[in-house]
């Protein structure tokens, strides 16, 4: 049986990977009108030695493409391989990587897919005359480079080709969130924790917010109580919101400040005009597609190796991961839909048929604590009449964010507690109708006459939200998806102003 050994946890992961994509489709956008294709060549030349590999398989036009980002945890200015300094007592290079992760543009899917390689996966490989048995995934890396990786790629996981790798380093990673603009994030909990050598300090509170620099990259590579699969869940949803608020205009007035950080931080094989039109024009595409996070399915969260803990998995199942990220197209279709203005009355909910959905009535004093904190929010707080049944209330949030233009808007968030390990779910209220979360909803539907909009992220509802005149109102899922989309239906539909 394969044995991959899933991250202890400690060091960061991914994150400026995905960015790189976002920013990659942002560019797209503006390409023609700008006729910057020359210009992008040059910047992209610009993060040094060129990566050239012959397990990198080029693309026809219009064609899927795959590419694998590489987010390693060197500090330096520029970006290097990562093979530098050696472990004396093991002889093993001590610079690893903390991201693998796939991601595929598929036209034909309607889609980008993303799949996260744990970076603790076990394999065995040889290099340069050398066999190293039963070793982490990132150890490939730290002794053989991208070269290397792409090699384990095609031996642990068939049926995948890599078109493109970018290699991207931490160092340049705050530069390139600010130089964007910082991204809006809603934040599903409270992340909290001091700091110290193991952990990177973080203060954030629950809400819809904007998140600078230092503040975002604490975000993303968070890990004090999740797992390694909600940190890789948490920076998929970062990747999707990143993208809603990416736009043409940003790039028109920062692109020359977010091309001196982006170049500085990546090595790719991507050269030339050609690649890069043929990469552009797929993620023009992709702009207005939903990202859907396929999660690497593993047998043993547990899986004791080396005195750490790790996962197990098998090939069936990394097969089935892999047809996922390939192939499948999941898709949460709205409800139906009833006139704006029809008569028409749904019958009540009953215990029954709420109890089969394993929804209950709300936990003592959640309507006590909301109707406390209404009075520090200057408009109708709304709160569901039922919560699953697992759920704790933990936190009731008011808060406040400044809009692109400006504008101060207030909100607040009630979260639920489902699993304590990444299952956070909530309903907002802001009074700011029209933020990057619903710039690109996947649907809507008026039901007993509420209008609700349908965000999801392939085949579950992230975020069902409506509108009460310049309030918007909505229920969001945890990272990992706990409630079912039922479930977030219900809820909304159960949502009442707090009284």
């Amino acid at each position: 049986m394969l044995e991959p050994r899933s991250r202890r946890g400690f060091i960061t992961r991914f994150l400026a990977g995905g960015v790189a994509i976002a920013l990659f489709a942002t560019i797209a956008a503006a390409t023609v009108a700008l006729g910057t294709i020359d210009t992008i060549s040059a910047d992209l030349a610009a993060g040094g030695k060129a990566i050239a590999s012959t397990e990198l398989k080029p693309a026809s036009d219009g064609a899927p493409q795959t590419i694998l980002i590489i987010g390693d945890d060197h500090t330096g200015n520029d970006a290097t391989e990562a093979t530098g300094t050696i472990d004396q007592g093991t002889g093993v290079p001590l610079l690893h990587a903390d991201t693998f992760m796939l991601v595929r543009m598929d036209p034909q899917q309607g889609q980008t897919s993303i799949l996260s390689i744990p970076r603790d996966l076990m394999v065995s490989f040889s290099n340069d005359g050398n066999y190293y048995p039963d070793v982490k995934f990132n150890e490939a890396y730290a002794v053989g480079g991208v070269d290397e990786v792409l090699s384990m790629i095609k031996q642990y996981m068939p049926g995948v080709t890599v078109n493109h790798v970018i290699d991207f380093n931490f160092s340049s990673f705050i530069g390139v969130i600010e130089a964007i603009g910082c991204v809006y994030i809603d934040v599903d909990q409270r992340y909290l924790n001091p700091g110290n050598d193991a952990y990177l300090a973080i203060n954030i509170q629950p809400g819809y917010q904007r998140l600078c620099g230092s503040k975002a990259l604490a975000y993303v590579r968070y890990r004090h109580t999740d797992s390694d699969f909600v940190r890789v869940a948490r920076q998929a949803d970062f990747i999707r919101q990143a993208k809603e608020q990416l736009g043409v205009v940003g790039l028109l007035t920062k692109y020359n400040q977010i091309a001196q950080a982006f170049g500085k931080a990546i090595r790719t094989d991507i050269r030339g005009s050609h690649d890069v039109y043929q990469l552009l024009d797929l993620v023009a595409y992709s702009l207005s597609q939903p990202v859907r996070h396929v999660p690497f399915q593993v047998s043993n969260v547990n899986y004791p190796c080396d005195n750490e803990d790790c996962v197990t998995s098998d090939p069936y199942l990394i097969a089935q991961s892999i047809q996922s990220f390939l192939f499948q197209n999941p898709k949460a279709a709205p409800p139906p839909s009833t006139p704006r203005h029809a008569h028409h009355h749904q019958k009540a909910p009953t215990a029954a048929s709420e109890a089969a959905l394993d929804l209950y009535p709300l936990s003592a004093g959640v309507l006590t604590d909301a109707l406390m904190m209404s009075t520090n929010v200057p408009f109708p707080v709304v709160v569901p009449n039922v919560q699953t049944g697992t759920a704790i209330p933990m936190d009731f949030h008011p808060y406040t964010v400044t809009d692109e233009q400006g504008t101060v808007h207030h909100g607040y968030r009630i979260d639920w507690s489902v699993n304590g390990d990444g299952g956070f779910y909530g309903i907002e209220g802001m009074d700011w109708t029209d933020p990057p979360l619903f710039a690109n909803p996947s649907g809507t539907a008026t039901i007993d006459g509420r209008s609700y909009i349908f965000v999801d992220n392939g085949g579950s509802y992230q975020y069902i939200g409506w509108r009460v005149g310049k309030i918007l109102y909505w229920v969001s899922n945890t990272l990992l998806d706990n409630l079912t989309n039922q479930q977030m239906l219900a809820i909304a539909e159960s949502a009442q102003t707090a009284h």
